[in-house]
């Protein structure tokens, strides 16, 4: 028996598995489906499923947040950062398919991007505020490097926020 392997040469699809869409979030969707009788609205429920499952990067999960005033659909990627996440869509109570209709592809694909760009800020920033003795000497404390950039690096997102934060603080003062 022979298996042959997915590649990119004999994919006529791109290997993007897609994001991780929480199973909340299709039991939510699918409980007021059937709880408001929108039956109808399944097929369309189900494509909009599929093109966003389709549309970002394999490590990005959708998921849904509970409020008192509505609903948010959300996205996280660990794999850019685990500081930040990024609201999709707002729902009202009752109206969580409506929201869910609202998000598009390109949505998903810009929060990842911004996702990036905020983590990246930060490591900038930092970078930056490192012409400040005490500033250097905090990032220096923070592992073994002696050169900056690749001190910041070797940061975690977590320790970059706190640390860009800490000095803001310091070179304000």
């Amino acid at each position: 028996m022979q298996v042959n392997t997915v590649t990119q040469s004999n994919s006529k699809n791109n290997l993007n598995f897609g994001i991780k869409i929480n199973g909340k979030v299709s039991s939510e969707i699918c409980k007021e489906i059937y709880d408001q009788k929108l039956n109808k609205y399944m097929p369309s429920y189900v494509q909009q499923y599929e093109r966003l499952r389709a549309s970002g990067m394999d490590s990005s999960e959708l998921y849904l947040v509970r409020g008192k005033d509505g609903d948010t659909f959300m996205l996280k990627n660990p794999s850019i950062t685990t500081a930040y996440e990024k609201p999709l869509a707002k729902a009202s109570k009752g109206n969580l398919l409506e929201a869910w209709f609202n998000i598009k592809p390109e949505d998903i694909k810009n929060a990842e991007k911004m996702l990036k760009e905020m983590i990246e800020e930060k490591r900038q920033g930092l970078v930056s505020m490192a012409d400040n003795v005490v500033v250097r000497a905090m990032l220096y404390g923070k592992n073994n490097e002696k050169e900056v950039s690749k001190a910041v690096e070797k940061l975690d997102d977590n320790t970059v926020i706190d640390l860009f934060y800490q000095a803001k603080n310091i070179v304000k003062s």
